[in-house]
């Protein structure tokens, strides 16, 4: 039997990502790593017994020079195409290359191009999976599609949980059609809706820290991953580009403690009022979900400004504090939203789900939000190309300018008589082209490893996108999920 040849990008650490490994060569696979840090590829190298040669360290022979910035930039405009982020859109991305000089991103984009283009060809990739959190993973989506190789991210449908999908860019609106709906999906989706319960049905969140006994409580946490990074840091001589250093992490962990600490002393936020409102969720940040998946609106502040120069004076807008970034921004960024005309801080442990049921209008680029205002026949304007646009109320904005003529129909439009079917449809396409269980439990509050459920729903799906993707394609060998 051939065996199908898969590039795995940025999926550590190893030890944890060794099972899916396993179940993909299982299941016919060549699997093939690639990674962000020269610690997690030795870490790879050592517990697990995967060939050197199947492992590319992308920081191996990488060597800043910066005096050539003209040819890097031309070399890397090859990359570039309509409907893909710009190089310059995937620095700004980067959480931590935003904050190098240009030439120095340019360079190192550069070398990414160089070495992945070299492993892709001399290994003949055929499936490349990824995330989309990094430049190296939107720079391996670039390189795929010049090399015409299929590139799928796994992503999560949220609600309900243990279901997810693929999607073949860097936003979650390119879902990869699996099959279409049938009349199981669609009792599946009545179902669903029948028995929604928006209060118990929460997303899993992150756990984080809002006061002094969640900072004690998570110390252990914190602790350990502290000491990891620092026994990685050894292996990480000057990489300062791909990996927060142990500087970097102690100062963020104090400017969180700073931050918190403010808070407490200067609360910046209001009370509910009595006027008319929409609702905007603060988004955590940074955070892929929105640096990558709106990058244009990633500004918050700007965002923020944009929708409430866009509101009628008789309606205000609430901006709600996110339950897990509390100490995430600022005492003067919140006063500086606070300050907004029109503009109310709400505290994070107000319901979300009253707020959103209340408001007239949700507004969000990525957030969870959106999809449950969506599911309860509320109004939602976003600012991104996510998975759940084509639902019936929700409606994507494009740019500043056109969003107060948005609102103002919105603010003058009913839900459409027949929502209830719309979204029956909406959900029975969702399930017919997602799969069930996960791909990665690390995003939990607490650790968990993957199951068994898991990984033969893993080995069902990353087959079906094979046969699906991969040329050569035919009705005989195109495998179907049934």
């Amino acid at each position: 039997m051939n065996r199908k040849k898969i590039a795995l990008i940025g999926y550590s650490p190893a030890n944890y990502f060794k099972s899916f490994g396993e179940t993909l060569e299982d299941s016919s696979f060549e699997v093939f790593w690639v990674h962000i840090t020269r610690s997690a590829a030795i870490d790879h190298r050592n517990l697990l017994t995967t060939p050197p040669e199947k492992i590319l360290d992308t920081t191996e022979n990488f060597r800043p020079d910066i005096t050539d910035i003209k040819r890097y930039g031309k070399e890397l405009e090859e990359l570039e195409y309509l409907g893909s982020p710009r190089i310059n859109d995937i620095i700004l991305m980067d959480r931590i290359l935003r904050n190098k000089s240009y030439a120095f991103a340019l360079c190192y984009l550069n070398h990414l191009q160089s070495v992945l283009l070299k492993f892709f060809l001399e290994n003949s990739i055929a499936l490349v999976s990824s995330g989309r959190d990094s430049a190296l993973q939107l720079i391996s989506m670039l390189v795929s599609n010049k090399l015409n190789i299929p590139w799928i991210v796994p992503t999560r449908i949220r609600i309900p949980q243990e279901m997810y999908m693929f999607t073949s860019g860097h936003t979650t609106s390119t879902i990869i059609n699996i099959r279409a709906p049938n009349a199981k999906d669609r009792l599946w989706a009545k179902e669903f809706l029948k028995n929604l319960n928006l209060k118990h049905d929460k997303p899993a969140l992150k756990a984080a820290t809002r006061n002094l006994s969640d900072v004690l409580k998570m110390m252990p946490t914190h602790t350990r991953l502290f000491l990891s990074n620092l026994g990685a840091s050894f292996a990480e001589k000057g990489n300062n580009f791909s990996r927060y250093t142990v500087f970097d992490l102690m100062l963020m962990y104090l400017k969180r403690r700073f931050n918190m600490l403010a808070l407490k002393i200067f609360p910046p936020y209001s009370s509910v009022g009595k006027q008319p409102f929409c609702l905007y969720a603060l988004h955590t940040q940074p955070e892929s979900s929105i640096d990558v998946a709106g990058s244009y609106f990633s500004d918050q502040i700007a965002l923020i400004t944009f929708i409430t120069r866009s509101l009628p004076a008789s309606h205000e807008l609430y901006v709600k504090i996110h339950p897990t970034d509390l100490d995430g921004k600022s005492l003067l960024f919140y006063k500086r939203l606070a300050r907004l005309p029109g503009v109310r801080l709400i505290y994070y442990d107000v319901d979300s789900k009253d707020l959103a049921q209340r408001a007239l209008i949700i507004f969000t680029l990525t957030g969870t939000i959106g999809y449950e205002a969506g599911l309860m026949g509320k109004w939602v304007i976003t600012f991104a190309k996510n998975y759940y646009n084509s639902m019936p109320t929700v409606r994507y904005c494009e740019s500043p300018p056109a969003l107060p003529a948005l609102i103002e129909v919105l603010l003058k439009s009913k839900p459409p008589d027949d929502l209830h079917d719309r979204l029956i449809e909406f959900m029975a396409n969702l399930k017919a082209q997602s799969f069930e269980g996960e791909f990665n439990r690390m995003y939990l509050p607490i650790i968990e490893p993957l199951i068994k459920k898991d990984l033969l729903s893993l080995q069902e799906a990353y087959n079906c996108l094979y046969y699906l993707l991969v040329p050569p394609l035919s009705s005989e060998l195109a495998y179907r999920k049934n």
